[in-house]
């Protein structure tokens, strides 16, 4: 900025000095085209700034995880956006319906067994696996999400936390901005309080 200053005073100063000269356009001619040509610069830089932050803005919009707006989404648009996921993953090699999922209990009979935790249990020595249809999706950060897993007409919830997760944080938050309420899935975690499974996916 200091520069384009001393640039025009300059510019200025040749103007006065070349005065005597019998051009064709007079001094404040050449100044009105001196001072247009610094706008249009200052112009052009600040149109190039605004550029640069457009794309900053629109790259950090695309990677965060756009988890509230399904809910306020028509269900046409819901349902083209699940379709255009599942090609996504089909043409990257994911299998998004695997054969099978080795259920140990069921909902039922998780919540017979393990429903008398009291809190702060956890029984982090045995590993359940359960399956069922995602009715609810939570999220507390990037990091704890928390889903109502139903099946058998019960319900259980489920915490996935990144930190008992074998992913590292950008997997983690990748893979369950995925997931979906009415997705169906199985989910493999250790038993906690309040009929909570605690995920280990």
């Amino acid at each position: 900025m200091e520069g384009a200053a001393e640039e025009a005073a300059k510019a200025i100063l040749d103007l006065s000095v070349d005065g005597s000269s019998s051009e064709t356009t007079s001094k404040n001619a050449r100044k009105k085209e001196l001072k247009m040509k610094q706008r249009e610069e200052e112009k052009k830089r600040k149109e190039e700034e605004k550029a640069k932050q457009a794309a900053a803005v629109s790259s950090l919009k695309v990677q965060k995880p756009m988890a509230g707006d399904d809910e306020d989404m028509d269900p046409t648009q819901y349902f083209e956006n699940r379709v255009k996921y599942l090609a996504a993953q089909k043409a990257a090699g994911k299998n998004p319906y695997p054969h099978k999922f080795f259920v140990t209990l069921s909902i039922l009979e998780y919540i017979k067994k393990y429903g008398a935790l009291s809190n702060g249990d956890h029984l982090e020595d045995v590993t359940v696996s359960l399956a069922g249809r995602i009715m609810s999706k939570r999220s507390s950060s990037s990091k704890l999400f928390f889903y109502d897993l139903h099946g058998d007409g019960a319900k259980v919830q489920v915490m996935a936390d990144a930190r008992s997760s074998d992913m590292d944080e950008a997997e983690f938050s990748r893979f369950h901005s995925g997931v979906k309420r009415g997705d169906i899935v199985g989910v493999t975690g250790f038993p906690g309080p309040d009929i909570t499974i605690i995920s280990q996916i």
